[in-house]
């Protein structure tokens, strides 16, 4: 295995306390729940992401430590207001190699308002091009409540306004690429905190929804030239498959039963979930499968090169040299392929709201 260190760049997007951080907590420990025992491992790659992690674990904890005192309580009540890097190391236990560093780049939502924030827009135009994979978290409960009418496809009336959906749209059309190039990107819509919605069977309507809040970036992906990866890849940040953990209501004032919202965002100032049994601890469910789909997407990029490589076409050494220079070494995540068809088996495709959207990897 070649020396040189792994690095994959992830580029988050999503809106204020929508929740990444509890995400990134989560999907460590249902990653190592889902491969612990085999002979892939992951753990914090600096002392920096694993005191965040440790911090923000306590936190969650916290919530379920004081359910005698009340049943009630606000995750993520601290937005992120700065770029703020998550380094995972995933490596196997039988080769003595640095593994795959994944890089989880946070950015606070509000950075594309472009008006508001010109050089921190900039900044992310100029990141987007420089990755190959893009995390767009959404908030679940601003997408689904509140609606206007009863169509199973309405949009909750706060989700623009906190999950950025038409904002992102834009985004990507003026700084996604439309020409063809070398290897594919991915693109993993993450709906977060959907316990309410799984317990109730409503994933698919919730999937419905995503369409709806963002058509234009979904459009934006049909028959374009440049080939992206996307899939829709919801997660239980708290709960789990038995009714434990959900979202309850959005805070009002006592008097006029109206929704207290944030003045300068005009969003609900705070989102109350809900213990509908006593749990001692927080069961998230499917929080490993975006790291998954991760992995997924750099043995595909492996597979490309041996592909070529065996077809002995003038375009492989374009395309080596591309991935060598501008995302990964190739050689360097070899010994990985052995895993492939167990994070093959481990991956969710369908079902709970899941869709790949589409599929040029074939995943």
């Amino acid at each position: 295995m070649s020396d040189k260190k792994v690095e994959v760049k992830v580029m988050m997007f999503g809106g204020r306390r929508c929740g990444k951080t509890s995400v990134l907590a989560a999907m460590q420990s249902c990653f190592e729940d889902k491969f612990g025992r085999g002979n892939l491992m992951i753990y914090a790659d600096d002392d920096d992401t694993m005191i965040k992690l440790e911090e923000k674990s306590r936190e969650i904890s916290s919530y379920f430590h004081n359910q005698g005192k009340s049943r009630s309580f606000t995750p993520d009540s601290a937005p992120t207001l700065d770029m703020i890097e998550y380094r995972f190391n995933i490596s196997l236990k039988n080769k003595n190699s640095e593994g795959i560093v994944i890089d989880f780049i946070d950015y606070p939502g509000e950075w594309l308002d472009a008006k508001k924030y010109p050089d921190k827009y900039k900044e992310l135009g100029e990141m987007v091009k420089k990755v190959h994979i893009i995390i767009i978290a959404i908030d679940s409960p601003h997408l689904m409540e509140q609606t206007n009418s009863d169509e199973e496809d309405a949009v909750g009336q706060f989700n623009d306004n906190r999950n950025y959906s038409r904002r992102i749209g834009e985004w990507a059309k003026r700084n996604f690429s439309t020409k063809s190039d070398l290897a594919a990107k991915m693109v993993l819509f993450v709906p977060l905190k959907c316990e309410k919605y799984y317990h109730n069977n409503q994933m698919g309507i919730l999937n419905k929804k995503i369409h709806k809040a963002y058509k234009d970036t979904f459009n934006f992906f049909t028959n374009n030239q440049q080939p992206y990866e996307v899939a829709i890849t919801p997660i239980l940040t708290c709960g789990d498959e038995d009714k434990g953990v959900e979202f309850d209501r959005f805070e009002r004032d006592e008097v006029t039963r109206e929704i207290i919202l944030e003045q300068e965002y005009q969003t609900p100032r705070k989102a109350f979930y809900i213990f509908t049994k006593k749990m001692s601890e927080p069961k998230p469910l499917y929080c490993e499968q975006p790291m998954i789909y991760i992995l997924a997407y750099v043995l595909a990029m492996v597979r490309i090169v041996k592909q070529k490589e065996k077809e002995n076409e003038g375009f492989f050494s374009g395309i080596l040299r591309f991935l060598n220079e501008t995302f990964f070494n190739a050689a360097a995540v070899e010994d990985f392929m052995q895993e492939q068809d167990l994070i093959k088996q481990a991956m969710k495709k369908n079902g709970s709201g899941y869709e790949i959207y589409s599929n040029p990897l074939k995943f």
